[in-house]
């Protein structure tokens, strides 16, 4: 009686540990999913960021090739623009000196019947030389005296020829007293003859209205 008694003590507890190891079988197996659960779900989140961090950095990447293109699209309208600029400003500045050498007349260059008239000069862009005189002009031929000396002055202003090369080998009234001069000069060697025609502008002295080159000296 007393092994029967032990004998079913052990199936009993054989049995209990049996269903215990089921049960603890069952608890990890449950947790041995959750953890591949959790673990898949981890994976996804990560693939979610770092596909979230891709796109985000694609279009950070976009937004500064966007912002490169502009920045070179402005830039390079800059420089067509500075060019422009420089274009216009280049062509205001040539219009400007076109405009000043219109306004400063061509020198007139013409023939003449007279034999001995090498060939006649006109510049429209003489002026006055200037005077010193004061009140009423009464011309003055001689040699040595202001009024002489200015008129010199005009005649090398109009030709070129200064008054320390010139010869004055005539001086004298031009048609109207007081008003107009002609005068025949030369170089000192004779290379190069002028008759010079002046108009005395009150205030302002003597200017050239005329040049004539000649031939041959005429006193």
């Amino acid at each position: 009686m007393a092994n029967q008694n032990n004998r079913k003590s052990r199936i009993e507890r054989h049995s209990k540990k049996r269903k215990e190891n089921f049960v603890l079988n069952i608890l990890i197996g449950i947790v041995f999913i959750l953890i591949v659960i959790v673990g898949v779900n981890l994976l996804r989140d990560n693939d979610t960021v770092a596909t979230g961090e891709e796109n985000q950095s694609e279009e950070v990447n976009e937004e500064e090739n966007i912002t490169q293109t502009d920045d070179s699209e402005v830039e390079s309208t800059s420089e067509v623009t500075d060019e422009n600029d420089e274009d216009s400003e280049d062509g205001e500045t040539e219009k400007v000196n076109e405009e000043e050498e219109t306004e400063e007349a061509e020198v007139i260059y013409e023939e003449s019947d007279d034999p001995n008239v090498e060939q006649v000069i006109i510049n429209p862009n003489w002026e006055p030389i200037g005077t010193v005189q004061t009140g009423e002009h009464i011309s003055s031929y001689d040699k040595g005296t202001t009024d002489r000396e200015e008129m010199e002055k005009a005649m090398e202003y109009a030709t070129g020829v200064t008054v320390d090369n010139m010869t004055v080998w005539w001086v004298g009234n031009g048609g109207i007293p007081n008003q107009n001069v002609i005068g025949t000069i030369s170089t000192k060697d004779k290379s190069k003859i002028y008759r010079v025609y002046l108009d005395w502008v009150d205030g302002e002295g003597w200017k050239p209205t005329k040049v004539e080159k000649l031939k041959n000296i005429e006193r």
